[in-house]
């Protein structure tokens, strides 16, 4: 799996959006373990300002000592899980896409060592996992939210893994990440049928920014179009608290 994504990425030309200032970056990090291949997760702290909570790739904004988007995504990934920026391998790129705050995000796809155990920013991460890159193949633990914002009618995608809900943009790039890498197409719409996919938003975005922009999702009208029905949210709330209790800290094995 791992030579077959190295393959699709170094042939992948990434759309870039060219206009916009505001930038930041993530690191998609995967990790091979026992013949099988990882992708690995954070949880950010409930004490944040921004998507606090929420499952997310170790990321952030672009500084302004940051010579390029890479060193952002490096940066931030060593401050949030202690990875060291040479510990690891950049394997390719993917479409930059934009957030909810109208940051232009650029993904960087990287492997691991097989020997590296997360020690996790306690100010910023509550929790740091890895899931198996084939869960997200499967669709029996998927379900799909419609969102109407003011540039487009979008659907999310949500993953419910051991409690924890993989969603919006973080799952969004998990399925382009498996598209470009390896040729798959889910059995559900990854994009809304009548809007433009979110890596032509992406490309076409100019900098407007919305009144609304820094809104929690609650405040977007949104319906269930896909999937299980609302007693997934309850469900999965009840599920992270219990997760809490094994999450990593440092000196945690994370191989265990």
């Amino acid at each position: 799996m791992l030579k077959k994504i190295r393959r699709g990425l170094a042939d992948h030309q990434p759309l870039i959006n060219s206009h916009l200032q505001n930038r930041a970056s993530v690191l998609i990090p995967l990790l091979e373990c026992e013949g099988e291949l990882f992708v690995m997760l954070t949880q950010r702290s409930e004490k944040l300002h921004s998507h606090a909570g929420q499952v997310s790739f170790p990321g952030g904004k672009q500084d302004s000592q940051d010579s390029n988007s890479l060193e952002t995504a490096l940066r931030e990934t060593h401050e949030e899980i202690g990875l060291l920026p040479e510990k690891v391998d950049i394997i390719g790129t993917l479409d930059q896409i934009l957030s909810l705050h109208y940051y232009l995000v650029t993904p960087y796809v990287g492997l691991n060592p097989v020997d590296f155990t997360p020690v996790p920013n306690e100010d910023e991460i509550e929790a740091v996992f890895k899931v198996p890159l084939s869960f997200f193949m499967k669709s029996n633990q998927h379900w799909t939210e419609e969102f109407k914002t003011p540039i487009a009618t979008v659907l999310a995608h949500h993953f419910e893994y051991e409690g924890f809900d993989i969603w919006g943009l973080t799952s969004k790039l998990i399925l382009r990440l498996l598209e470009i890498g390896l040729g798959h197409v889910p059995d559900f719409p990854v994009h809304h049928p009548d809007s433009p996919t979110w890596m032509e938003r992406c490309l076409d975005y100019c900098g407007e920014e919305f009144p609304f922009a820094s809104k929690p999702l609650s405040h977007f009208e949104k319906r269930k179009v896909h999937g299980e029905q609302e007693s997934k949210y309850s469900k999965s709330n009840q599920n992270h608290q219990n997760r809490l209790n094994q999450r990593i800290c440092p000196g945690h094995n994370f191989f265990q």
